[in-house]
């Protein structure tokens, strides 16, 4: 559903610092606060947007509200494009909104970058440098209400010059636009910037002027009723959830959009008596994993698409030699560099299927950031309950998404690896395992070391080139996913009523956008599995009886979930809704896609 769009023109103070369009009404009376807000922030990078957005979800989770920020920006350090849309919530909220009640924009040019990503509805909010005089963009919709303009760049014989820090003003004038308290904002800026006596100084003159604009719109916030929140990204959800599973040892190779995992850990995991390293490259990353995974030791690495390619050999290795190993994948859009800040949902093939050779594996799939640690946390306990590697999949929309969510549950013990006792018994890969799984064995433990090698191998571990222990072997490393199979066949979610008749199946991170598309037509209930390889492939043929229509909906331009889901069950009549990556789907393009698109 669409945030319900406010009544603005509250009158405001009395500096004259912000300006109203010439002739504009008044209106007396202040505006009613909706249950949910949506502000776009646009700039250019090293304007502060990030921050900004940053400083203003802070803001809303010390004040009991939910919210959820999605950022999008290029490649560029500076001058490149850079913008946040913030939603916040009387509710917990996974989806960030279509058309934004406030729209706050440093320069006009900026907005063109941002086309299709941010909206304007008829009663929206519309913030611009003073100096900006031209009209805003088609595409961006219209408002019914007048252009609010803010001094937010200074100029000097018609070129930019350095002025106070346009995030900081915008901090102070958004803050007054929301009706939040000025202590509690002049509290945070100085809690965050105390270190640094200059820049806390800058950052509050501009906080002041920013919040003593004249006569802004009035677009009051909704009201919190929740203490106790706290807000993470979805990367920083990954790795506090790989804590909480007991990682010892994380590798990886720093890569957009999942270095925020790495840089997490460097951070929280030693205090622990984790181990960190920053690897040479991907194919490096693993290598250590595995190894680290050989001696004993719960162990991860986190990558993107080109470095996952890197990596598929090393997954090999890891299923073969049956060493645990948890591989996080935030996907982005491909193939090769494709758009490295760009979302998409196309590595699932490569996921699923990528390597050479027969090999069990399993991937599971993130929902959003509070789904994130449960999610690791079952990554850890297939993989050392199996010992194959369990690959995560992410992707740019959660893995850089700020969201505000209640506090974590309580803490569990650890996934247990079977370990072997000393005494005498079957080798380390005996075919007699129970699910394909022997105890493990660690090298340093008296009798404990064994060879564990790429090059298929004996019961002993001895390389071998016999096809009939190949065709054993095969059989009992494909083994543990009929295990991990019946184990894991209710992991999935449904949404909407159990009898609708309008069908869709999803996965990953259209979560939040189905999750609000259900709510408002009861028509349709949803499908999204938690666990996509062994697929919950029962579960979902018990939820599909009584449809009428069925569609799969996905970001990927050949519609790979489609198809994978095609060669796991018939799919007559069914509908691939599907188109590449880059920014997310929104309720009104599904809308249009479920209208436009013909069975398959």
């Amino acid at each position: 559903m669409c945030p319900t769009a406010l009544p603005s023109n509250a009158p405001g103070g009395s500096a004259a610092t912000g300006e109203r369009a010439a002739g504009s009404p008044r209106d007396d009376h202040a505006p009613s606060r909706a249950r949910s807000l949506v502000l776009s922030l646009v700039g250019s990078g090293g304007d502060g947007v990030a921050l900004l957005g940053d400083l203003l979800l802070g803001l809303a989770a010390r004040q009991g509200l939910f919210g959820v920020m999605v950022q999008s920006y290029g490649p560029q350090i500076r001058g490149g494009e850079s913008a946040a849309v913030i939603r916040l919530s009387e509710e917990e909220v996974q989806y960030e909104g279509e058309r934004a009640d406030i729209v706050l924009c440093f320069r006009l040019r900026d907005l063109a970058r941002f086309q299709g990503a941010v909206r304007l509805h008829a009663r929206s909010a519309l913030v611009l440098d003073r100096a900006d005089e031209g009209a805003p963009p088609e595409w961006l919709g219209s408002t019914d209400e007048p252009v609010y303009r803010f001094p937010f760049a200074r100029f000097e014989n018609g070129v930019e010059i350095e002025g106070p820090p346009k995030n900081m003003l915008a901090l102070g004038l958004l803050c007054r636009i929301l009706g939040w308290p000025a202590d509690l904002i002049r509290e945070t800026v100085n809690s965050r910037f105390r270190s640094n006596p200059d820049r806390l100084r800058a950052n509050l003159e501009a906080l002041e002027l920013g919040f003593a604009a004249e006569n802004p719109p009035a677009r009051p916030a909704p009201v919190g009723r929740r203490l106790g929140l706290l807000f993470e990204t979805g990367n920083e959800a990954v790795a506090r959830g790989a804590m909480e599973a007991g990682i010892q040892f994380f590798a990886g190779y720093p890569i957009t959009p999942s270095s925020e995992i790495m840089e997490t850990l460097l951070e929280e995991l030693p205090p622990t008596g984790g181990r960190v390293i920053q690897a040479e490259d991907e194919m490096a990353a693993l290598g250590m994993v595995i190894g680290a995974s050989f001696g004993g030791a719960r162990s991860m690495t986190a990558t993107s698409g080109p470095g996952l390619s890197l990596m598929t050999e090393m997954i090999g290795l890891s299923s073969m030699a049956e060493l645990p190993t948890v591989i996080v994948d935030c996907q982005r859009a491909g193939p090769a560099t494709g758009m490295p800040s760009r979302t998409e949902q196309s590595d699932l093939f490569h996921s699923v299927y990528g390597g050479h050779g027969d090999f069990p594996r399993a991937v599971l799939g993130v929902f959003d950031v509070v789904h994130a640690r449960e999610v690791m946390y079952r990554a850890f306990h297939l993989a050392e309950t199996y010992q194959f590697p369990v690959l995560v999949l992410s992707d740019a929309y959660v893995a850089q998404r700020r969201q505000i969510r209640g506090p974590a549950g309580p803490r569990r013990e650890p996934p247990y690896r079977s370990r072997w006792d000393g005494t005498p018994g079957p080798a380390r890969f005996d075919l007699t395992g129970d699910h394909g799984v022997n105890p493990f064995r660690v090298p340093g433990d008296p009798g404990g070391t064994y060879m564990a090698a790429g090059i298929e191998h004996t019961p002993e571990g001895n390389p071998t080139a016999d096809t009939a222990t190949h065709q054993h072997m095969n059989e009992k490393r494909f083994k543990k996913l009929v295990a991990v199979a019946q184990e894991t066949r209710d992991w999935f979610r449904t949404l909407g009523h159990p009898t609708a008749k309008r069908g869709i199946v999803a996965w990953g991170s259209q979560y939040g956008l189905l999750r609000e598309w259900v709510a408002a037509r009861p028509e349709y209930r949803v499908f999204l599995p938690e666990i996509l390889h062994p697929f919950p492939l029962e579960g979902f043929e018990r939820w599909r009886r009584g449809l009428e229509s069925l569609d799969v909906v996905e970001l990927s331009y050949q519609g790979q979930f489609f198809r994978y889901l095609s060669g796991l069950t018939p799919l007559a009549g069914a509908r691939s809704i599907a188109r590449s990556g880059g920014v997310p789907m929104t309720l009104s393009e599904l809308a249009q896609l479920l209208t436009e698109v013909k069975p398959c």
